[in-house]
């Protein structure tokens, strides 16, 4: 079955720069995608060649099952919202949303009828006759989602849509934007460095870094079987601990042999990740002696940050304790305490 977006072999440089190397990726029709990655790692300039705003040095866009590489931007099946709503100041709301309208030669009822169904959509039926500057940021970026809606493309491309807005609205919005995509079946691709957004709106998320692709999955599978060091790293918080891997294929953390699968690919020093809530304080079978150094208040957890005591990590372990269970810890800083190590929540990655 042939995909509604196709990638391949994707390449581009600015000069000695480059900011995709050989990327190749499928999107399914429908699908919400989001590009997450951090500043320089390629997702914006992939969106940007999906709009046919830049070229690429080498590989192939296909759309539809049509091949789209060479297309100008005005023949490509899309709508886009940037980050700076990039709408017209000096038009009305209604003559932002039905700009493209016109200019397909719609008659004037047919616009009208259009936009009012979209001012409807978006919740502001009675602001049609404002400006841009009248409106907060949030409304300002409904309207910029409408005006690339309205023209019903088969593609729909958001540029960092939300990061100019507190979080209040980012979160109203956010809900707003993947609720209209689910209802009209659009297949979206999003470009965010906020994990949290990627993780709320994404059927699949697309980690980036350097230009390269470095997992490709479901919010859950991202966070759960992370792929790499920097995906477990970039997506949530992660503790990382240095292990030794000895003659017996046996992971030892602290000189204690951990009920990991063997790792024959691997010898010497490895690199265990576990996520802060899943360590806990108390008693188990693999226990490690620790200092607790600060506790921060989370809302519905506390985030305890400890030393180790005689064994190796990268940095200060987090464990996040959920409040109902405080009480039963007498935990503070400056005190010692024991964290129990659950293998089936350990990843092995090489070490550095």
């Amino acid at each position: 079955m042939q995909s509604f977006l196709s990638i391949q072999h994707l390449s581009k440089s600015f000069g000695a720069f480059t900011a995709l190397d050989d990327i190749s990726l499928n999107i399914e029709q429908g699908e919400f995608i989001c590009f997450l990655g951090p500043s320089g790692c390629g997702k914006t300039t992939l969106l940007r060649l999906i709009a046919g705003l830049e070229s690429s040095d080498q590989g192939e866009i296909w759309q539809s099952g049509v091949n789209c590489t060479k297309f100008p931007p005005e023949k490509r099946d899309f709508g886009i919202v940037f980050q700076t709503y990039a709408l017209f100041p000096n038009l009305t709301v209604f003559d932002n949303i039905g700009f493209g309208l016109q200019n397909q030669g719609l008659s004037r009822e047919k616009v009208q009828t259009t936009v009012a169904k979209w001012l409807e959509t978006i919740g502001l039926s009675d602001a049609g006759d404002k400006f841009p500057c009248q409106l907060s940021g949030g409304q300002q970026q409904r309207v910029a989602l409408a005006r690339a809606l309205a023209l019903s493309p088969g593609l729909l491309l958001l540029d960092e849509p939300l990061s100019a807005l507190d979080a209040r609205v980012r979160v109203k919005l956010r809900e707003t934007i993947r609720s209209l995509q689910k209802r009209l079946g659009i297949t979206t691709i999003m470009v965010t460095h906020d994990q949290e957004e990627a993780m709320a709106m994404a059927d699949r998320i697309v980690v980036m870094n350097h230009g390269h692709i470095e997992q490709v999955g479901t919010p859950r599978e991202i966070y759960q079987n992370p792929a790499s060091r920097f995906v477990a790293e970039f997506v949530g918080a992660m503790n990382f601990m240095e292990a030794e891997v000895n003659p017996q294929n046996q992971t030892m953390l602290a000189n204690q042999p951990l009920a990991l699968a063997p790792q024959p690919s691997r010898s010497g020093k490895v690199l265990l990740g576990i996520r802060p809530e899943n360590l806990t304080f108390g008693e188990g079978i693999t226990e490690l002696p620790v200092q607790v150094e600060t506790m921060e208040f989370q809302g519905t957890f506390v985030r305890a940050s400890c030393n180790p005591l005689g064994w190796t990590s990268t940095s200060a372990i987090k464990v996040d304790v959920p409040v109902h269970q405080l009480a039963n810890l007498s935990l503070h800083p400056g005190c010692e305490s024991r964290l129990v190590i659950q293998e089936q929540h350990i990843h092995v990655f090489p070490a550095e």
